[in-house]
C-alpha cells in the first residue's frame, strides 16, 4: 500500500557495515563462535551500503537466531530486523510486480516473525515499531482487519509513540476503507490534535471531512475541508494573504482542488451560495480564499449547465464583498454565464450591476489605480456604453417614463465614470432634461446644478441654474411634512447660488426676495437678514414692495433672535414704506409694539426694572391700539409692585381695570391691587379686593380659601368686626377642609363672640370645635385636639360653677345628694377634657377634678347643722361629718399628686404648681418640703 512510510533502517546496510577486528594467530586456531562477539568492539559505518543482497542478510539473521538462544535483547532485535527485511522485501516485490505468491510468502514470514517477537518479548522497548510493522505486513497480506487490530493495540499500549500520528492516520484509512466512518472520523481527529507539525495533518483534515460527508454530516464536514484550505492556502506570515494555487506543489494543488470540489458539492446539496455566506459568516475572520468557494460552486453549476445558478453563485460573492479585488472577475463570469445560457435581459442586468458596482468613484476604486486595473476599466467602459445606448434608444422610441429614467441613470453613471469627455456639460444638461421629463425632479435639479456650476462658463449655465430651482419646486409639490421642509432648504440654497452667480438674470431679484422670506420661514435668520440686505443693496434698486418685504424679514429675523432694538428699527422702516390704509399695517404695528415690549422684558430679566417699566409704558404711547399694550401695562404694574412702588402701581392697575374690563388678567389685577392696598396701609380697600377674590369663580378653591381669611383679617384690622366675623363664618361654611384652618377660624369666632359678651355664640363655636375634631377621623391633628380640649375645658367651667353654687343645708341628705349629682356631672366633664391627653389641658382638668373633691369635703365640714342638737350630739355630728369628708380630701390629695408627678416628664405648668400649693395645704407634713413624693395615682378616673 502506498500509504505506508518505510520505517526500516536499512538492516542490510547495518549488517554490511559491521567490521570485526583482525584476529591473532592463536585466535585463528580456535573455532569462532557468536559468543565471541560479546567481547568485541564493533565499529559501525553509517554510510548506506551498496549492492546489499537482502536475501543473504535475512539468511544471516536466521543463522544468528539458530545459534544464539540465550541473549533475549539480541534475539528480540534480530527478530524485529528479520521481520523488517521480510516486509521490505515483500513491498519491493510488489512494486516490481513480482508474483503475488512471492509477495505473500514474504509478508507471511514477516507476520510470523513480528508475532513471535511480540509473544516472546512483550516488554521489548521497540514493540510500538514492531506493532506498526506488523500492521503493514497484515495489510500487504490482504488482512486489513488484523492490520487494524495491530494499530489499535499500538494506540492503546503506546499512546506516546513517536509515530502515533501516522498510526492514527493508518487506522483512519483502514476504517474509512471499511466504511466505518464514525471511527475513521475519530482516528483522523486524533491526528488533527497533534497539529500541523504532523506530516499527515492536511490529509487527515481532508479525510476527516470525507468521513463526516460519508455520514451525512455535510455541514460539519465543511469545517475540516476549510481547515485544509487554511493550512495550504493561507500564508503563515500574513493571515490575510492568499497563496496562489498555481504556486503550490502538484500534490497540494491537487489536494486543494479536490477540497474545493467536495466543498462545492456540499454547498450544492445545501442551499448553494447562501450556504457559503452562512459558512463564511460563522467562521470569522473571513478567509482570503472565500471568493474561490463561490467561484468553484459556480464552475460546478456551469459544468451541469445550470447557468442561472452559476451566475447566482458568482454574484453572491459580489453582493457579499463587491469591493474585493476578485469581485469584478466573478461579476464578469456571471455575465458570461447568462450569455452562454441565452438570457439577454439577464446579460443586460449583469452589465448594469457591473457598472453600478465598478464605476469610477465607487468604493471599489478606493486605494486602487485604474491604470493597474486595465481589464476592469475596459469592461466598465464597454458595459456603460452598451447600457446607456440601449436605454437611450429605447426611450427615444417609446417615450416611456421608465425608459427615460433608465437612460438618465446610465447617462449619469457614464458621466461619473468618464467626466472629462468633451461636451460633458451639454451631456449633463441632456441628462437633467431626461430626468425632468421622467418626473425625477430632485435628480434633475441636482444635475441642472451640476451643469450650471461644475463646468465653468458655458451657454447652458444660467438656464441650468434657473431650471434647478424650478425642478426643486416641482419635487416639493410631491412631498409633505419633514421631507418637504428638508428639500425646501436645498431649494433656498440653489436660489442663493443662482442669484449670486447670475445677478444679471431677469429673475435674480425675484429669486432673492423669495429666498429671503423662505430663509426666515426656515428659521435661518442670519442668512435671511444677509439675503434681505443683499436685496436692498441691489442696483438699480428693487421696487418698494420688495424693499418692504426685505425690511419686514430683517425685523422678524431680529425679533426671533431676540435682537429687539434692531427689530424695532426695521419695523419702523417697513411702516414708513406703507400707506396708512395698507391692510398689513396693523400687523407691522403689532410687531413694532411687541419688539418694544420684548425690550422691556429683557431689561427686566437683566435687573434694570426702572428702564423696563419705561419700555412697557412706551408701548401705550407708540402703539396704543396694539394687543400687547394690556400685557405691557400689567407688567409695568407688576414691576412697580415688586419694587414696592405701591402708589404708582395702584394708579397703573386702576387704569388697567378701566381700560381692559374684559381682560383675562383682571383677576390678577384684583390680586395685585389687594397687595398694593395692603402694603400702602389701606386695609379696608384691600379687604374688598380679597373678598372679591374669595367670591370669584375664576379663582381656585385654594385661592378663595386664603382670600377669605385675608379679608377677615383685613376687615378686623380696619375695625369692621362684623364683616370680619361674616368672612370667618363663610370660611367655616365653605372650607371645612382642610381641618386646621377651619378649626382656627372657629376658635377665632369663639374668641370674637366671647369678647362681645355673646356667651351663647361663644359656646356654639366651642361645641362646633369639639364636634369637628371628633368627626375628623384620620385628619385629626394635635392642634385640633388641643383646641377641642381647651373648648371642652371652657365648657366644663359652668358645670363646675353649678356644683359650687349648691349649698349643703338641712336636711343634709337631700342637699348632699343634689351636690353629689352636680359633682358627678362636673367630674364627667373634666374626665372628657382629660381624655384628649393634651398636657396643659389635662393638668387643668386634673387640678379641677381634685378641687371638686376638696370642695365637697370643705362644704361638708361647713354644711348647715341640724338645730336643737345638744353639745355632745353636735360633737358627735361633727365627728361623723369629718369621717364623711376625709375620703374626699384623700381623693383630692391623690389627684393633686397625679399632677405633681408629671414634673418627672418635664411638665410644670400653672396647674401643676397649683396642685403643689394645694398639697402643701392638704398634707403640709409631706408637701411642705421641696422634694416630691412618688406617683401613686395615674389618672383622674
Amino acid at each position: 500500500m502506498t500509504i505506508f512510510v518505510s520505517r526500516v533502517t536499512c538492516i542490510a546496510a547495518i549488517l554490511a557495515g559491521m567490521t570485526l577486528p583482525a584476529m591473532s594467530v592463536a585466535d585463528q586456531k580456535k573455532p569462532a563462535t557468536i559468543k565471541d562477539l560479546d567481547n568485541q568492539q564493533v565499529d559501525i559505518n553509517t554510510d548506506p551500503p551498496r549492492n546489499v543482497d537482502p536475501t543473504k542478510t535475512m539468511d544471516s539473521y536466521k543463522r544468528f537466531l539458530d545459534l544464539n538462544a540465550g541473549d533475549a535483547a539480541l534475539r528480540a532485535e534480530a527478530l524485529r530486523r528479520l521481520g523488517d527485511l521480510n516486509l521490505e522485501s515483500s513491498e519491493s516485490e510488489r512494486i516490481e510486480r513480482e508474483l503475488a505468491t512471492n509477495e505473500g510468502l514474504r509478508a507471511t514470514e514477516a507476520i510470523h516473525l513480528y508475532s513471535a517477537l511480540l509473544k516472546a518479548y512483550p516488554k521489548y522497548e521497540r514493540n510500538d515499531s514492531v506493532l506498526y510493522q506488523l500492521a503493514r505486513a497484515y495489510e500487504l497480506n490482504a488482512q486489513p482487519d488484523r492490520a487494524l487490530a495491530s494499530l489499535d493495540r499500538l494506540v492503546a499500549q503506546y499512546p506516546n509513540s513517536r509515530f502515533i500520528d501516522e498510526t492514527q492516520f493508518r487506522r483512519g484509512e483502514l476504517l474509512f476503507s471499511g466504511k466505518d466512518y464514525p471511527k475513521s472520523q475519530a482516528a483522523y481527529e486524533a491526528v488533527i490534535k497533534v497539529g500541523s507539525s504532523s506530516a499527515f495533518y492536511n490529509q487527515s483534515l481532508y479525510k476527516h471531512g470525507w468521513s463526516l460527508f460519508k455520514q451525512g454530516e455535510n455541514e460539519r464536514s465543511l469545517d475540516s475541508f476549510a481547515g485544509v484550505l487554511d493550512s495550504v492556502l493561507i500564508s503563515k506570515r500574513d493571515a490575510h494573504a492568499l497563496i496562489e494555487i498555481d504556486t503550490l506543489s502538484r500534490a497540494n494543488r491537487e489536494l486543494v482542488e479536490d477540497t474545493f470540489r467536495v466543498m462545492s458539492i456540499t454547498f450544492s446539496y445545501l442551499d448553494g451560495p447562501k450556504s457559503i455566506a452562512d459558512f463564511v459568516k460563522h467562521h470569522a475572520p473571513p478567509r482570503p480564499y472565500s471568493y474561490l468557494m463561490y467561484a468553484r460552486l459556480g464552475d460546478l453549476y456551469m459544468e451541469k449547465e445550470r447557468y442561472t445558478d452559476a451566475a447566482d453563485s458568482y454574484r453572491a460573492f459580489v453582493s457579499q464583498d463587491r469591493n474585493n479585488e476578485k469581485a469584478p472577475l466573478l461579476e464578469m463570469q456571471a455575465i458570461e454565464a447568462y450569455s452562454k445560457g441565452g438570457f439577454p435581459q439577464l446579460v443586460l442586468q449583469g452589465k448594469k450591476e457591473f457598472v453600478e458596482n465598478y464605476s469610477f468613484g465607487t468604493p471599489y476604486w478606493q486605494g486602487r489605480d485604474p491604470k493597474s486595473e486595465a481589464k476592469v476599466v475596459a469592461v466598465l467602459k464597454t458595459n456603460l456604453k452598451d447600457v446607456a445606448q440601449y436605454y437611450h434608444a429605447q426611450a427615444q422610441r417609446t417615450k416611456d417614463v421608465a425608459d427615460y429614467q433608465e437612460a438618465a441613470k446610465w447617462y449619469r453613471s457614464y458621466l461619473r465614470s468618464f467626466p472629462d469627455d468633451p461636451g460633458s456639460a451639454v451631456t449633463n444638461y441632456l441628462l437633467a432634461d431626461t430626468l425632468f421629463e421622467s418626473k425625477q425632479y430632485l435628480d434633475a435639479a441636482q444635475e441642472y446644478e451640476s451643469t450650471a456650476y461644475h463646468y465653468g462658463d458655458h451657454e447652458k449655465a444660467a438656464a441650468a441654474g434657473y431650471a434647478a430651482i424650478i425642478a426643486y419646486g416641482k419635487q416639493e409639490e410631491t412631498l409633505s411634512g419633514e421631507p418637504k421642509a428638508t428639500l425646501h432648504l436645498k431649494t433656498i440654497d440653489s436660489s442663493l447660488q443662482f442669484a449670486q452667480s447670475f445677478p444679471a438674470h431677469p429673475e435674480s431679484a425675484q429669486v432673492l426676495t423669495r429666498a429671503a422670506t423662505e430663509l426666515y420661514a426656515a428659521k435661518d435668520y442670519l442668512r435671511a437678514v444677509s439675503t434681505s440686505e443683499a436685496l436692498l443693496a441691489k442696483q438699480p434698486a428693487v421696487d418698494v414692495a420688495k424693499q418692504r418685504i426685505a425690511w419686514t424679514v430683517i425685523g422678524n429675523s431680529n425679533f426671533d433672535q431676540g435682537v429687539f432694538d434692531k427689530a424695532e428699527a426695521a419695523y419702523t422702516h417697513a411702516q414708513a414704506l406703507m400707506p396708512p390704509n395698507d391692510p398689513e399695517r396693523a400687523v407691522i404695528v403689532e410687531r413694532l409694539a411687541a419688539s418694544i415690549y420684548k425690550q422691556g422684558e429683557q431689561k427686566s430679566k437683566s435687573g434694570d426694572s426702572a428702564a423696563a417699566v419705561e419700555d412697557f409704558l412706551r408701548v401705550s404711547a407708540l402703539a396704543p391700539s396694539s394687543k400687547v399694550r394690556s400685557n405691557a401695562d400689567f407688567d409695568a404694574a407688576a414691576l412697580l409692585i415688586t419694587h414696592k412702588q405701591w402708589d404708582r402701581a395702584i394708579v397703573v392697575l386702576e387704569g388697567f381695570r378701566r381700560n381692559f374690563p374684559q381682560s383675562p388678567l383682571q383677576a390678577d389685577v384684583t390680586r395685585n391691587l389687594a397687595v398694593a392696598y395692603s402694603e400702602s396701609n389701606k386695609p379696608g380697600q384691600a379687604a374688598v379686593e380679597f373678598e372679591q377674590m374669595a367670591q370669584s369663580p375664576k379663582e381656585t378653591p385654594e385661592v378663595q380659601r386664603e382670600a377669605t381669611l385675608q379679608a377677615a383679617d383685613l376687615y378686623e384690622k380696619a375695625g369692621n368686626t362684623a364683616k370680619s366675623r361674616t368672612m370667618l363664618e363663610a370660611f367655616v361654611k365653605h372650607f371645612p377642609q382642610p381641618l386646621g384652618p377651619a378649626m382656627e377660624a372657629r376658635n377665632k369666632l369663639s374668641v370674637i363672640a366671647g369678647k362681645a359678651g355673646d356667651f351663647s355664640g361663644r359656646d356654639y363655636w366651642l361645641k362646633d370645635i369639639i364636634a369637628a375634631d371628633r368627626s375628623a377621623g384620620a385628619a385629626r391633628t394635635d392642634r385640633s385636639r388641643a383646641l377641642a380640649a381647651k373648648a371642652a375645658l371652657t365648657l366644663a367651667a359652668p358645670v363646675r360653677e353649678a356644683f359650687r353654687s349648691i349649698k349643703l343645708v338641712v336636711p343634709l341628705k337631700k342637699s348632699l345628694a343634689e351636690k353629689r349629682k352636680a359633682m358627678e356631672a362636673a367630674l364627667k366633664a373634666y374626665e372628657a377634657v382629660a381624655d384628649y391627653q393634651v398636657a396643659d389641658v389635662t393638668t387643668a382638668a386634673t387640678f379641677e377634678s381634685a378641687e371638686l373633691y376638696r370642695q365637697l369635703g370643705k362644704d361638708l365640714m361647713s354644711s348647715e347643722r341640724p338645730k336643737n342638737l345638744k353639745k355632745d350630739e353636735l360633737e358627735q355630728y361633727d365627728v361623723l361629718l369629718e369621717e364623711q369628708a376625709f375620703p374626699f380630701e384623700e381623693k383630692a390629695i391623690k389627684l393633686h399628686e397625679v399632677n405633681a408627678a408629671r414634673t418627672k416628664d418635664g411638665t410644670y405648668d400653672e396647674w401643676v404648681q397649683k396642685s403643689f400649693a394645694a398639697l402643701a395645704q392638704l398634707n403640709p407634713g409631706r408637701y411642705g418640703k421641696v422634694e416630691i413624693g412618688e406617683q401613686q395615682v395615674e389618672s383622674i378616673r
